[in-house]
């Protein structure tokens, strides 16, 4: 299988790319500032792997990840729109700083996935490919249950993720051959989550899990290599909880 996994160099993305390397897919793999653990994945990797620098708030960055990704592998079979940040953003801050913070939360974790689901069904319109294409977008329990006060723009993000996901399999599914699902973690022990728990502490973060231990990105990984091999094809629009028994609807 030919794959786009944004985000790939940490947390949840990574362990995504060690386990669909295991796997023998041809992957790019997408990152933005942090190339070194990718290196050293490649390094060890005999299946093709190629690594695409891009800063997924910059629309022009956007645009040549999908040129990149075309010209490396072609058309992918299936697209992990992983890539996310959070950022703290206090509801007293000044107006201009909040909305900054808020604008690039929404590009990055909203925006960014729908031009490159833009760009790749551009391409596969114009070249006639009639092939199935999967996208599984990496969405969030805030989605359903809404998060922090400092963490609105997050929240308002994954509950867009969502809404993309239905949109892409009711609109483009049967036009298109397109599959897409969502996967909804809670809270999840990566480098990205720890500021969150610096902030709040362990307790909090844990609170209303019914399990013995935080979520984490080996609980994932699994479920993405399932939706990858077409198995669950029949799931398409559909939002997967991945949380520990902390959210249940």
């Amino acid at each position: 299988m030919k794959i786009l996994l944004t985000g790939s160099s940490k947390g949840i993305g990574y362990r995504i790319a060690q386990d669909l390397i295991k796997e023998g897919h041809q992957i790019v793999l997408h990152y933005n500032s942090n190339k070194l653990p990718l290196d050293k994945l490649k390094a060890k990797s005999s299946s093709d792997l190629f690594i695409v620098k891009a800063d997924l708030s910059s629309e022009d960055e956007v645009k040549n990840l999908v040129e990149e990704t075309i010209k490396k592998i072609g058309l992918p079979d299936s697209v992990i729109n992983n890539a996310g940040i959070a950022e703290s953003a206090d509801i007293t801050l000044d107006f201009n700083n909040w909305s900054s913070m808020f604008d690039k939360t929404i590009d990055v974790n909203l925006k960014a996935p729908s031009l490159i689901f833009k760009e790749i069904i551009k391409y596969k319109r114009s070249n006639k490919i009639k092939s199935r294409l999967r996208f599984i977008n990496i969405a969030s329990r805030a989605a359903f249950r809404g998060e922090q006060q400092d963490y609105i723009s997050y929240a308002c993000s994954k509950g867009g993720i969502i809404s993309l996901t239905k949109t892409m399999s009711r609109s483009f599914g049967e036009s298109d051959n397109v599959v897409a699902i969502s996967i909804a973690p809670g809270f999840v022990r990566t480098e990205m989550a720890q500021s969150f728990i610096d902030k709040h502490g362990e307790d909090s973060v844990k609170q209303g899990i019914t399990l013995d231990r935080l979520t984490e990105p080996k609980d994932i990984s699994p479920i993405v290599s399932l939706i990858v091999s077409g198995k669950m094809d029949h799931s398409t629009g559909s939002t997967i909880d991945v949380n520990g028994g902390s959210f249940l609807r």
